[in-house]
């Protein structure tokens, strides 16, 4: 070793080409970032290459076959990882210890992690199936001194929790650069494919979500008079906004949106549609408030077709009898007899007051029965009780007869009310049944576009379970062909 050159090609003849085997094991993914669509793995590598420099005979030394020596001691391949994002590009064979065995044979291995770019495809998140590329090779010398070959193991691969192996090949290039044409220089890149496991996104983003917005429909159930249709319908529109962010959030800024983006952007659309359609429900129903009569197509095309169509029970409109229908029917009207009940009252309040005036006027009449000892007593008292009688019978004449212009005033001014009442109570109860038929007919729709875009989720996502199996039978068959072919 005293006279080993670790800056010299390991060959006599300076034509003789050094063949690397770069052999990697993919152990596990450490991390996989959409954001910065960067890929952190773990792997095992195992180079082999032969130096001519490092022989001897073992029967010179003790049997001795083979030996360990620090990497920095003798010479190693330029090798490096073109995909690496690091700040700073580090060869990775240093600082570690090899295997030298007599017949020049070297072996260097060790785990190491790498850092690097991946392009990472989220249309499909969180059904997604990602690949990268790991490219290795010299960096230096191009394939007259130096050509690598490479073959991958997946064996020892181990699942971090969110991704599973799906395969993995590689492929022996050679590429010509623009700053040295002309020279050939090889690589060996492999492609490591993965495929996301769903379940967590599923159970925590997907069936909230869809429950949330299950939970908006529950607005259309509520009556138009209540004023929570609108409040519940704010809250649902919060909480859709809340978990698309969170989508948003773990997604790269690019400009494909992945299929659970859309998924909660439709859901979020669907939700604020529903507190704009209860929004219009409540209005509807506040028209009756105002007493605004209901237009007649209105009536027709709510109450009559879309009502039997969404199963809304319409309450038919029933008008009270006609005056002249109860005349001839014999039966007096509320207002007659109401009028003669109060009559009757102010009649038997009346008589009262003419009896009163009766006794009186018999006071006088009768008079004192001694009286009749004094001549013409009898004839004054009944001159006098005569007159004031005749007095007070015509003031109670005048009263019954105000009494009954004030009875005709109060019924007229109580059947009215009364029937504004009761037309008033009729708009209202109108417009409160098409505010009814419009909430069923918003549920429909809302329920209706509901199902399309669960139904749309579920195609794209079979459809893309089919995608990863055509894949992966590709993969399988490159795999084969490898190997057949090593």
């Amino acid at each position: 070793m005293s006279t080993y050159d670790p800056q010299v090609r390991p060959v006599k003849n300076i034509s003789t080409i050094v063949h690397v085997d770069f052999i990697l094991f993919f152990n596990q993914v450490l991390d996989m970032d959409e954001r910065v669509q960067m890929l952190t793995s773990a792997t095992w590598l195992t180079i082999m290459w032969h130096d001519e420099y490092l022989m001897w005979d073992p029967a010179d030394y003790g049997g001795v076959k083979k030996i360990k020596v620090q990497s920095n001691s003798i010479w190693l391949p330029d090798l490096f990882y073109y995909n690496s994002a690091l700040v700073q590009h580090q060869p990775f064979l240093k600082g570690t210890i090899i295997k030298a065995k007599y017949n020049g044979e070297i072996m260097w291995a060790a785990p190491v992690n790498f850092k690097g770019h991946c392009k990472i495809n989220v249309r499909y998140f969180p059904f997604d199936k990602q690949s990268c590329e790991m490219k290795f090779g010299p960096w230096q010398h191009d394939g007259t001194e130096l050509v690598i070959t490479g073959q991958g193991d997946t064996s020892v691969f181990i699942s971090n929790g969110e991704w599973d192996m799906k395969g993995l090949t590689w492929v022996n290039n050679v590429e010509y650069y623009p700053d040295d044409p002309g020279v050939p220089y090889t690589d060996v890149t492999f492609t490591v494919y993965f495929q996301r496991r769903s379940q967590f996104y599923v159970f925590n983003l997907l069936v909230p979500a869809s429950i949330i917005t299950l939970m908006a429909s529950m607005a259309f159930l509520l009556p138009p008079t209540s004023q929570g249709k609108v409040t519940l319908g704010v809250t649902f529109l919060l909480s859709k906004t809340v978990f698309l962010m969170i989508v948003a959030e773990s997604m790269p800024p690019t400009n494909e949106v992945p299929i659970l983006g859309e998924y909660f952007a439709v859901l979020m659309i669907l939700v604020s549609l529903s507190l704009v359609l209860n929004v219009i429900v409540v209005s509807v129903y506040n028209c009756g408030n105002c007493g605004d009569p209901l237009p007649h197509w209105v009536r027709v095309v709510a109450l009559h077709v879309l009502a039997p169509i969404v199963r809304v029970k319409v309450e038919s409109k029933r008008f009270p009898p006609s005056r002249a229908a109860r005349h001839a029917s014999g039966r007096p009207s509320a207002g007659h007899r109401v009028t003669a009940k109060l009559r009757e009252k102010a009649y038997e309040k009346v008589p009262l007051k003419e009896k009163s005036l009766n006794n009186h006027s018999q006071q006088y009449t009768v008079g004192d029965p001694y009286s009749m000892h004094n001549g013409g007593g009898m004839e004054k008292e009944n001159s006098h009780g005569g007159m004031y009688a005749g007095h007070f019978q015509k003031i109670a004449g005048e009263l019954r007869r105000m009494n009954d212009i004030l009875i005709t005033i109060t019924t007229e001014a109580l059947s009215v009310d009364k029937k504004t009442s009761t037309k008033e109570k009729a708009i209202q109860k109108e417009w409160l049944q098409i505010a009814k038929v419009l909430d069923r007919v918003f549920l429909t729709l809302y329920l209706l576009g509901n199902a399309m875009t669960v139904t749309y989720l579920l195609v794209t996502i079979h459809q893309t379970s089919s995608i990863l199996e055509d894949i992966q039978h590709a993969q399988d068959n490159n795999l084969e062909a490898h190997y057949n072919s090593a």
